[in-house]
């Protein structure tokens, strides 16, 4: 019988990590800052129109099954962002952005001092301050959220307009991107317009230009990953795992449904189902890295012996005793210095062939059909490209065979 690994909570690994905290500071009616919400804790400098409350068709969606995804201030504060946010009550957009600017300025956790970003989501705003950037030449961007520009900015603009948009404005200082969503209130997580895709699109697209032109902030995402999986499968502790994560982030097993939305159902997936429940001697053969600007996609080959129930992987499938080897993708989505998200990938039915528990042929039709499903072969062919001759299944072998 394996050792069977288990949760301790009086463990020195299991003891609860402080997540970046940093209260909003109120500069006037309708004018906050918010800290950098990252581990470094500090940022370059961001301010945000924002629409009122009353200019959207709010989400009634109760508790858990609220999106995930925050408020944009807060979201670009956990990318590593000091930022401003400004819905109603101020006056002119010149004076608003100059009370910004210099509440920046004052704040001990910046780190660019001559460089700022501006995003607008506010459309009875965007034209006077298109107006006003020029008259600072401290900001050096602009990203605009789901409305289209009458004029062509000063400064190196993108702007996300949903699909059906008309272009208004064009010229060099402008990028238009057009993304499938129902309306400009697609990127508000607790608008009944939300479009998760979208937003995500959108807000990779804004982090990037913005990253770009401040110069910042930079993160090493390979190294944040790698900390997360070290402290998965190697240190095994939920506490310090959950610990690399934004405040609520998500993990999605595609193939078996399995993972958890937010802190909460996120921490017991990995205290029941995921990091004590893997084989002692899992581990993971790299295949290939791809790393983007907030994104890192792993190509690896799972290697365990199914000597215990892997309930994410193979849900109510009692141990076999064999070994197993999956070829997997991982896209993981970095938030600042945390993670955000992870999609992991696997084919499933090379995964049921591997332990056992699918038939390599079914009855089809009054015949016989052998399943086009590749067991150990899968990752033999991914490590070595000529180990496994291509197309077999293609041939003879495969299809219909023989009556039944």
């Amino acid at each position: 019988m394996p050792h069977l690994l288990v949760y301790d909570p009086n463990s020195a690994n299991e003891q609860p990590v402080d997540l970046p905290s940093a209260p909003l500071i109120i500069l006037a009616d309708g004018i906050a800052l918010q800290r950098p919400l990252t581990r470094r804790g500090t940022g370059p400098g961001l301010i945000v129109f924002l629409p009122p409350d009353s200019a959207l068709k709010l989400s009634t969606e109760p508790g858990d099954n609220r999106p995930v995804d925050p408020i944009p201030v807060q979201k670009f504060a956990e990318e590593g962002f000091a930022v401003v946010g400004i819905t109603t009550g101020y006056g002119s957009v010149q004076n608003t952005l100059k009370t910004a600017v210099d509440a920046l300025l004052d704040l001990k956790e910046l780190d660019i001092h001559n460089k700022f970003a501006v995003a607008v989501y506010d459309p009875t705003q965007l034209a006077e301050v298109v107006a006003a950037i020029p008259q600072d030449p401290r900001i050096v961007c602009l990203v605009v959220y789901g409305y289209p520009l009458a004029t062509v900015p000063s400064v190196p603009t993108l702007a996300f307009l949903p699909s059906g948009s008309a272009d208004v404005a064009s010229g060099p200082n402008l990028t238009v991107c057009k993304l499938e969503c129902p309306s400009p209130s697609f990127v508000f997580p607790q608008s009944v317009d939300f479009h998760a895709g979208a937003a995500s699109i959108a807000h990779s697209k804004a982090t990037a230009h913005i990253k770009k032109h401040l110069g910042g902030p930079f993160f090493d995402l390979e190294a944040i990953w790698e900390e997360h999986t070290h402290f998965e499968f190697e240190i095994r502790s939920v506490a310090k795992t959950m610990g690399t994560m934004v405040a609520e982030p998500y993990v999605n097993h595609v193939p078996t449904l399995a993972g958890g939305i937010g802190r909460k159902q996120l921490s017991a997936f990995y205290r029941d189902h995921f990091i004590f429940s893997n084989p002692k001697d899992t581990r993971m053969q790299p295949i290939s890295r791809t790393v983007g600007s907030d994104r890192v996609v792993d190509e690896f080959i799972f290697h365990a012996t199914h000597d215990t129930q892997i309930d994410w992987l193979l849900p109510g499938v009692p141990p076999t005793g064999k070994k197993i080897a999956i070829p997997m993708l991982g896209v993981i989505n970095i938030r600042g210095d945390r993670l955000y998200h992870e999609h992991i990938w696997w084919d499933q039915g090379t995964a049921c062939k591997q332990v056992g528990i699918i038939p390599t042929h079914v009855p089809f039709d009054g015949k016989t059909l052998r399943l086009p499903i590749a067991g150990i072969e899968s990752a033999t062919l991914l490590i070595d490209e000529r180990a496994v001759p291509p197309n077999e299944m293609m041939g003879p072998a495969y299809g219909v065979v023989r009556n039944i």
